[in-house]
């Protein structure tokens, strides 16, 4: 008996393997280009590079107004004043390291950065993907990721 169920269960996978094979074809057509006026491309790169700039001016290297403002806000405000006492004590930095923490410096690999809590991240400006907010000690600071340049700094 154990045999025969042994067989069946190979048959069943056998004729599953073979009825699951399925093929897929693409159709590959041929795309017919209209000839294209220079000017027509001239006009088209320049429309790119408009919006290239449009983008690099949207995000700066500092700090919003309307940023620094809900960050200080955050940090001041009563209910927020243990989770400030927290990450303060768990990113606490000596005066030699607060000295390091200027702009266009770099965050030494020794200092530990701790992101900032997400309620007030979701309320902060949209940022790229190559920077981000971290806080330091009593510093709230603007940083390239993979440099770990500063960019800007707020003390809270």
């Amino acid at each position: 008996m154990n045999s025969s169920l042994l067989k069946l269960i190979l048959f069943s996978c056998i004729i599953f393997q073979t009825s699951c094979d399925i093929t897929f074809k693409r159709k590959v057509e041929k795309e017919k280009k209209a000839p294209v006026l220079i000017d027509e491309q001239l006009k088209s790169s320049k429309k790119v590079d408009e919006n290239k700039n449009k983008k690099t001016e949207k995000y700066t290297n500092t700090f919003t107004n309307n940023d620094s403002e809900l960050i200080s806000s955050y940090y001041s405000d009563k209910t927020n004043s243990i989770i400030r006492k927290d990450m303060i004590m768990h990113t606490k930095v000596s005066k030699e390291q607060t000295k390091k923490l200027v702009v266009d410096e770099y965050v030494p690999r020794d200092i530990q950065v701790m992101p900032l809590p997400l309620k007030l991240n979701r309320k902060l400006s949209f940022l790229p993907l190559d920077k981000l907010r971290v806080q330091i000690g009593t510093r709230v600071i603007l940083m390239n990721v993979k440099t770990r340049r500063i960019l800007d700094v707020i003390k809270i």
